[in-house]
């Protein structure tokens, strides 16, 4: 995916329970920095109302994006300032802090967080779904996962492509830390290291994932593969869109615009993919014919779909507490927190229905 989670040394093989640990310590310090040597936020004023967002050029950044580009968010009262953040690390130490009011994440970093027990933000609505453009490649001569015994696999650590080759790892019945070498690198230098021999195999997601295929590198397996896919219908980092309690407290009318708006740009990137991809280019600086490939291989859940998954039948919070024992298990996560303590359906709740 385009967020990374540099949470580890580059090509450190270290336990990852251990890097988890010390990327959660991380984030906690540098928000309390943070707080303290930052100025309160400024007074909203009512027309329109300044909401400042933490967005990334990764897919549930797409809906933000968008709103801001067809004013769908100055319609409903709002002047969204858009912050680019790099990484999750940083975006989530942001939120953290109290510097961000809403912030798209993957479900990775935030499920790290409620095990630390910070209750500083919310998980508010699950735009997407992406499990085909995430996937293992290789250069050609390795046919399954099971040839990837005794290879060197790079692979981003912390993030969703570190759990989906965990994953098929033990489904292969390999062992991570004896039967493969796994070398943290971020995605973008993938690529190149698969073209030199410097690894055999790399975990990817977009746009390094469309790089890879556009240089003729073999996919083995992408997220369909994913074990708790095939029976929750859950990926490996599922996405989020997250809100400041403190934000939806103290401005609970903003924030259901926000999500309002955001619902509606949803719904607009649905109907009108070639227009949203004309837009989302000057974001990611993709071609825009490549944009709309992207696009239209996501998932995207519009309101109705939120409402059923996120309050009739809350599966995605289901499949986030299946995500997380699997994490404990593999020892990227210390406990299994209390997910449902960081929902707050309310916004999806009341929001409409707009063309």
């Amino acid at each position: 995916m385009v967020f990374t989670h540099p949470f580890c040394s580059h090509q450190a093989r270290v336990p990852c329970m251990t890097t988890l640990k010390a990327f959660t310590r991380t984030l906690l310090l540098s928000a309390s920095l943070l707080v303290g040597g930052l100025t309160a936020t400024a007074t909203y004023a009512e027309t329109p109302a300044p909401v400042t967002y933490g967005g990334s050029t990764w897919f549930s950044s797409f809906p933000v994006w968008v709103g801001i580009d067809k004013g769908i968010f100055k319609k409903h009262g709002l002047d969204v300032k858009w912050q680019l953040f790099g990484t999750s690390s940083s975006r989530m130490s942001a939120m953290v802090s109290g510097n961000l009011d809403f912030a798209a994440s993957s479900a990775i970093p935030a499920l790290s967080l409620m095990a630390a027990g910070s209750k500083s933000f919310e998980v508010i609505s699950e735009p997407d779904s992406f499990v085909t453009v995430q996937g293992v490649f290789t250069d050609g001569a390795i046919k399954d996962i099971a040839g990837l015994k005794g290879k060197k696999i790079g692979v981003t650590y912390a993030s969703s492509g570190h759990i989906l080759i965990l994953d098929l790892l033990k489904q292969a019945q390999m062992d991570p830390n004896k039967d493969v070498m796994l070398l943290n690198m971020p995605t973008q230098e993938m690529p190149a290291a698969l073209k030199t021999g410097q690894i055999d195999a790399a975990v990817a997601w977009s746009p390094t994932f469309d790089i890879l295929q556009r240089q003729g590198s073999t996919l083995l397996a992408d997220d369909t593969q994913f074990s708790l896919y095939k029976q929750f219908k859950i990926g490996t980092g599922p996405d989020i869109l997250i809100a400041s309690r403190a934000y939806t407290k103290e401005h609970p009318k903003q924030a259901q615009a926000f999500v309002d708006s955001y619902m509606e740009a949803i719904a607009f990137i649905k109907a009108h993919p070639e227009e949203a991809a004309q837009s989302i280019t000057e974001l990611t600086k993709l071609p825009v014919d490549e944009q709309l490939k992207t696009i239209n291989a996501i998932e995207w859940h519009d309101l109705a779909e939120q409402k059923q998954t996120l309050i009739e039948t809350q599966s995605f919070q289901n499949g986030l507490k299946q995500l997380a024992a699997f994490m404990v298990e593999n020892k990227q996560l210390s406990k299994v927190p209390a997910v449902d303590d960081w929902f707050n359906t309310s916004f999806v709740s009341h929001a409409e229905s707009r063309p």
